[in-house]
């Protein structure tokens, strides 16, 4: 065989594997993950069988996932602020990659190696994750078909017609308006926007003059126009790496409970007869979400509408969560937003607030609400306990405090119990809104900074957690 077999699939395979055992002893990784993933998805660009370009494809999402927990974990060990930013980012790009591999037999042993990730919930798991996944196998990467030298040459009717050799498409990069596609790409409805795209192809069959690539959505037709693209067969040798921009544009805009659009680019050769088989890989699923930012007045005060926005987009992420339940916790944070807001503005909560109190303050804010108003319950029963308050069974757990509360996480002690009753409720979301009633002595913080949500249960409920800043100083005190 010649031009069979290249190093260029063994380098970042090897490379990877040494970073991983690193991690699985503790030890920072000799190599840049991020740069490894990238060599991986060229890999995975260039071999000619389908199975393995797929394998290396998802090999090189794991290793994005696990710079992600490398990250995290030192966060963790040297107590840096909102350390758990790099376990969310692990965790919603586990949920895609699964959404891409959960059915492929060339990534089993990598969804077998990563299965911890679900459940995960210290640090010490991630040395075990990256410990499983060095002993995954991985196809050492063709690249060309083997040439039989001119003395193995049979003539015509002795020769026996050989197999088809899978094909790989790549997507390799989108861009929207010169810039890279987010995760979820926030886009004006009612403008037209530049998409290009970026593709190679590992070879091209003989009797195709053309590749067109398809949107494909669950959208109405009348609510989107996205372009295809065609691409002419191009000179030179493959692989062939192919670049062509058009035009995208949202026709109308979307609100604040609706899901994002999501499209789909489909690979096809033109004509279509034949039976040559095609892999389609890399990310080429571009979530969108067309909402009017400026109209998305949810609570009336700016900061916490972008922060409410944030937080729902990482909300209707999750899988398998019902979107009633999602939408009802937007509902409750709207109006205790509102109130955090006005806490700030009007010094609302003046001097020192017992729980009691608070609570029968908050119980009457809602029920103000004409959306929530006689669905909202008081001390329902919930795991041998006692919930504050709930919606539609969904549990709001109220604390007030006499200490300063300068970051969210400081209210990681409630999330236990808060998680609790969300769990004996059959429900995968809850809120916790605590009020920091101590003496200020310093000028109050944005309230959106005290607005997040944390993962409890073994990541199966969502927190959304508000700090809402009470007894604060006369701005004319400070200046004394």
């Amino acid at each position: 065989m010649k031009n069979s077999l290249s190093s260029e699939s063994l380098l970042p395979r090897l490379q990877a594997v040494e970073a991983l055992a690193a991690i699985a002893h503790g030890q920072w990784p000799p190599h840049d993950l991020k740069t490894l993933a990238v060599a991986l998805d060229a890999v995975s660009a260039a071999v000619s069988s389908a199975a393995a370009a797929t394998a290396y494809n998802a090999f090189g999402g794991i290793v994005r996932i696990v710079d992600m927990l490398t990250h995290w974990r030192r966060a963790v060990l040297e107590a840096e602020p909102d350390a758990d930013r790099y376990l969310r980012s692990a965790r919603e790009r586990y949920r895609l990659w699964l959404n891409d591999y959960d059915q492929s037999d060339a990534a089993a042993q990598l969804r077998a190696a990563v299965a911890g990730l679900a459940t995960l919930e210290s640090i010490e798991q991630v040395a075990d994750i990256a410990h499983a996944l060095t002993a995954v196998p991985l196809p050492v990467g063709i690249f060309a078909q083997p040439v039989k030298p001119d003395w193995a040459v049979q003539s015509e009717l002795e020769r026996k017609e050989e197999p088809l050799v899978d094909l790989t498409v790549a997507f390799l990069k989108f861009q929207f308006d010169g810039q890279p596609a987010a995760e979820v790409h926030q886009l004006a409805a009612r403008e037209v926007h530049d998409l290009e795209i970026e593709v190679r192809v590992s070879r091209w069959p003989q009797d195709k003059r053309e590749l067109r690539l398809t949107p494909i959505s669950v959208e109405p037709k009348s609510t989107y126009d996205f372009p295809s693209f065609q691409f002419q067969k191009p000179d030179g040798d493959a692989p062939y790496t192919m670049r062509q921009s058009g035009r995208a544009a949202l026709l109308l805009p979307q609100g604040m409970h609706a899901r994002p659009f999501e499209f789909k680019y489909t690979a096809e050769f033109i004509p279509e007869r034949g039976d040559q088989p095609v892999a389609v890989v890399g990310h080429r699923t571009l979530i969108v979400d067309g909402a009017d930012a400026s109209k998305l007045q949810v609570c009336g005060y700016p900061g916490l509408d972008q922060a409410l926005y944030t937080l729902r987009d990482a909300l209707r992420r999750r899988p398998g969560v019902p979107q009633s339940e999602t939408a009802d916790a937007l509902i409750v944070l709207a109006a205790l937003c509102n109130l955090a807001g006005r806490a700030v503005q009007d010094a609302e909560f003046k001097g020192r607030w017992d729980e009691a109190a608070f609570q029968r303050h908050v119980r009457a804010e809602l029920r103000r609400q004409t959306v929530i108003g006689a669905d909202l319950d008081e001390h329902a029963h919930a795991a041998g306990g006692i919930t504050d308050l709930s919606l539609h069974g969904m549990p709001i757990e109220l604390k007030a405090v006499d200490t300063l509360i300068s970051s969210v996480d400081q209210c990681d002690p409630f999330l236990a119990q808060t998680a609790s009753y969300a769990v004996a409720k059959s429900k995968r979301t809850a809120i916790l809104c605590v009020l920091d009633s101590s003496e200020k002595k310093t000028a109050p913080v944005p309230p959106e900074t005290l607005l997040g949500i944390r993962t409890h249960a073994k990541g199966a409920v969502s927190i959304c957690v508000l700090v809402i800043q009470g007894h604060l100083a006369r701005p004319s005190a400070l200046s004394r």
